[in-house]
């Protein structure tokens, strides 16, 4: 599993420009940069409610939290992980950490224990300008329990601003699972925050295509939320959102969360 972990993440191609050299504390929401800078810090804990509903039963509820942390390298870009907790066996039929994972709707491999399956990402910078930015990114789900296979995540992030007023967060990530049976699943997303003075708010949605192999018919996702907060110090984020993972149908017994959390930039 090192091995495998340590090829995925060297596929990143070493042409990957080095993050912007330029505070990410300090700025609105909307103009932070896509790519940590190089010895910038970020982390983020949030906890997380979703409901579940099974076929013949009533709708329940499930709690989660998430953790991440991430660093910037001098030469590769962002360096990242991520790990998540769901309390009781609702949490876990729920997927409720998810709904922690402020503002990153790319699902993972939620797996069956309390403790989700871990996440690491490296992200590095393309394009890097006041109005776009374009990156390469590489994320691997390692599991922690022999119900889930490791699952690799390329994706190309891209955000769109106007500075100091919105920004537009989009993309492409294909996640993969390395299984005997393999499928796959397609994550666009389309989020736009708008930043008034220190707080920011704006509508979450997208498309999501999954294909599950086997033989399984795919079928398409479109989630809807709306995710907001306020900025702190220029360092601090409060952010709260509230979604569901599928306004049209769906066989997936996932429907309505939201989270709240807080996230800090250093230096």
């Amino acid at each position: 599993m090192r091995k495998a972990l340590a090829s995925i993440l060297l596929c990143v191609p070493g042409a990957l420009a080095v993050a912007p050299d330029a505070r990410a504390d300090g700025k609105p929401f909307v103009d932070v940069p896509l790519t940590l800078p190089p010895l910038h810090f970020g982390g983020e804990a949030g906890i997380g409610f979703g409901t579940y509903q099974l076929p013949g039963a009533s709708t329940k509820v499930g709690w989660g939290s998430d953790f991440d942390a991430a660093i910037g390298l001098p030469f590769l870009g962002e360096l990242g992980a991520r790990v998540g907790y769901r309390f009781g066996a609702d949490g876990v039929a729920a997927y409720a950490n998810h709904y922690g994972r402020l503002f990153d709707p790319i699902m993972n491999e939620p797996g069956t224990n309390n403790f989700d399956n871990v996440e690491m990402h490296l992200r590095g910078s393309i394009v890097s300008v006041d109005v776009f930015e374009l990156g390469l990114e590489t994320r691997v789900v390692i599991p922690t329990d022999n119900t889930s296979v490791v699952a690799f995540t390329p994706g190309l992030p891209m955000r769109i601003r106007v500075p100091d007023f919105m920004r537009i967060d989009t993309g492409l990530w294909l996640s993969v699972p390395a299984e005997s049976n393999p499928y796959y699943v397609l994550d666009v997303p389309a989020q736009a925050y708008f930043q008034f003075g220190d707080a920011f708010v704006g509508p979450q949605t997208g498309v999501r295509f999954t294909n599950p192999g086997g033989g399984g018919g795919s079928y398409t996702e479109v989630p809807l939320g709306v995710g907001g907060g306020y900025t702190f110090g220029g360092v601090l984020d409060i952010k709260a959102q509230l979604r569901t993972e599928h306004i049209n149908s769906s066989p997936s017994p996932w429907g309505f969360g939201g989270g709240l959390g807080v996230g800090i930039r250093v230096p």
